[in-house]
């Protein structure tokens, strides 16, 4: 945790402000693997590449992509009712099946003792998953009462990548999953493509948002794959939820 002090000085001629840290040891966390979706229909696949260089033939065959379960850096971290709040992508293996992609939730206090140095502690941490299915790219947005909601992505053999959402709390962590907006197709997007340069993973949801509002409530912001005319080299878009935790 880092943590900038004395920032009231900034209103002054001489600011003087301080930039301290503190590590902490937390529950643990693995690289997670790519996401499997659920097949469907594929039409930038299924043209790829002979649509592009006007070739005859049957060309090289696209399969279905993989959705990117990206790496250890936290989408987004909010400091609400005292406590720092924030989400990660991890590595999760739930009661069947192989390894997943799941979500590991921290909620921190930090401490700033008179002359002392800054410290914190876990107040509340957990994982976030759905048996044999993915949800990654998790934010988390977080009202004064300690209130929160969980954004992210769910996509899996049972899914069409999808928004989705839990509640969390300080005293209960994270609880059940709800979908916000069901996808509708897999991902059929350039980015997961080798004709593309993209290997067989699809580029996914990193710039998912949650924030509340002066009402207490949350607004969440996430990639799903929605029934609308698509572009010819994607097919992905966003979808908004208004929440009351």
């Amino acid at each position: 945790m880092w943590a900038m002090t004395n920032t009231s000085s900034l209103t002054s001629a001489t600011p003087s402000l301080s930039l301290t840290n503190s590590v902490i040891a937390s529950e643990v966390y693995g690289q997670p693997p790519d996401a499997e979706q659920r097949p469907g229909p594929t039409p930038l696949a299924d043209i790829t590449p002979n649509a592009f260089t006007g070739k005859p033939g049957s060309g090289p065959t696209e399969h279905l992509e993989l959705i990117a379960g990206n790496d250890d850096r936290m989408n987004q971290a909010v400091f609400a009712d005292g406590k720092l709040w924030g989400g990660v992508n991890t590595v999760v293996k739930t009661e069947n099946g192989i390894t997943h992609v799941g979500i590991a939730y921290f909620i921190v206090t930090p401490s700033f003792p008179s002359g002392g140095s800054l410290s914190a502690t876990i107040a509340k941490q957990g994982y976030i998953a759905v048996n044999g299915q993915n949800v990654l790219y998790p934010s988390i947005g977080v009202n004064s009462a300690g209130n929160g909601v969980v954004g992210f992505s769910l996509v899996g053999p049972d899914f069409f990548p999808s928004a989705a959402y839990a509640p969390i709390d300080a005293v209960n962590g994270a609880g059940a999953v709800h979908v916000a907006a069901a996808g509708t197709g897999p991902d059929d997007g350039f980015s997961g493509y080798h004709f593309f340069t993209g290997g067989n993973t699809g580029r996914w949801g990193d710039y998912s948002a949650a924030v509340a509002d002066a009402t207490g409530t949350i607004w969440i912001g996430h990639e799903f794959i929605p029934n609308t005319p698509r572009s010819l080299l994607a097919n992905w878009g966003t979808f908004v939820s208004h929440v009351t935790p």
